[in-house]
């Protein structure tokens, strides 16, 4: 499994909404992909930060998932939004026995 960690920094309060409102079309159809375990966004209640966290059956699927029209248009829909790049972290996950 793969797990992905997408941080977000808004530039404002309303780009932070313009993001969210965005995201929802994009987690809603990553969600019906093939391979796609999991992908929610959360909201830092300490700082005005968003994290996506995404799971995916293995590597080739995320880059499928890459190149999907919704992820194209959600970054499209967000340039302009961040103070600085998305950070993004991928794993791999697996079974380890203690």
């Amino acid at each position: 499994m793969i797990i992905v960690q997408a941080k977000a920094i808004p530039k404002d309060e309303a780009s932070k909404n313009r993001i969210i409102k965005a995201a929802e079309n994009l987690i809603e159809k990553s969600k019906s992909e093939n391979g796609n375990i999991n992908y929610n966004l959360y909201s830092s209640v300490q700082e005005d930060t968003l994290l996506f966290v995404e799971q995916w059956e293995n590597l080739d699927i995320l880059k499928a998932h890459l190149q999907t029209e919704h992820f194209n248009q959600f970054g499209a829909d967000i340039d302009g939004l961040l103070k600085e790049d998305l950070e993004i972290n991928v794993f791999t996950a697996e079974n380890i026995e203690l």
